[in-house]
């Protein structure tokens, strides 16, 4: 059984590539916590051989903080997938902390396109995700969760992707606000609709869009928001789009 040690050389530590980013606001109150009472000798952080915190990074730089002892079992049954385990244990990882984890750590080619994509269209990931495939199912976080996602072998998530950015580019050309209902899933749900509807022409779109841009307002749903962009599309256009076409996939 591993033993508990304890030590203030705090450069022995190594972080993960890959572990979930350094909360501030957890870090306060931990520290706000372990000052009123020091609790770390019951909560040890786990490493690996090579001294890799596995868990505990907020507690070992809370310890830091405070200038004090740091409790910590080593084992070399542990391996990088254990982080995922521990962290979702301790609060539940959120969809970035995987794609993040599987991009940086396991170096896999779909979650480094994931977050590439992340990062250039600033949405999060469920909102990115829904444009790309249309629903974000259990089973596509199941996937996802357990590095096994993949992209369809069309080219059609990108093409709808860069439809995104098309619209995007238009909207902040007219510094259309708030800006924040073009990020939500309601929305880019919506425009995945539309954009896989039956008959749809982009250059037509945001030709009526030039002559109804002041129509987009926060909508409440993504049945709503798809519906504004047909009734913007179908603005004295004689090839009206049919409101009931919408494909989930």
């Amino acid at each position: 059984m591993e033993q508990v040690e304890k030590t203030k050389d705090y450069s022995k530590f190594k972080y993960l590539d890959g572990n979930r980013p350094i909360e501030k606001h957890h870090l306060r109150k931990l520290k706000a916590s372990i000052e009123k009472d020091n609790h770390l000798n019951l909560h040890p952080i786990i490493v690996n051989e090579g001294f890799f915190v596995i868990d505990g990074q907020h507690r070992l730089e809370v310890a830091k903080l405070l200038g004090i002892e740091i409790f910590y079992i080593k084992s070399n049954k542990i391996n990088d997938l254990h982080l995922i385990e521990c962290n979702v244990n301790q609060k539940s990882w959120e969809i970035e902390n995987y794609i993040d984890f599987f991009a940086i750590k396991e170096k896999k080619q779909e979650y480094i396109q994931l977050k590439e994509m992340l990062k250039s269209s600033g949405l999060k990931p469920k909102a990115l995700l829904t444009l790309l495939l249309g629903v974000v199912s259990n089973n596509i976080l199941e996937f996802l969760k357990t590095g096994k996602f993949k992209f369809p072998e069309n080219q059609e998530p990108l093409e709808v992707l860069n439809f995104y950015f098309d619209f995007t580019a238009y909207v902040k050309d007219k510094r259309l606000k708030p800006y924040s209902m073009f990020t939500n899933h309601n929305f880019t749900r919506a425009l995945r609709w539309l954009f896989k509807t039956s008959g749809f022409e982009s250059s037509i779109f945001f030709k009526k869009l030039d002559l109804r841009w002041f129509d987009l307002k926060p909508q409440r749903s993504a049945e709503e928001w798809y519906e504004l962009l047909i009734n913007i599309y179908n603005f004295k256009n004689h090839n009206k789009l049919d409101f009931n076409n919408a494909l989930e996939s």
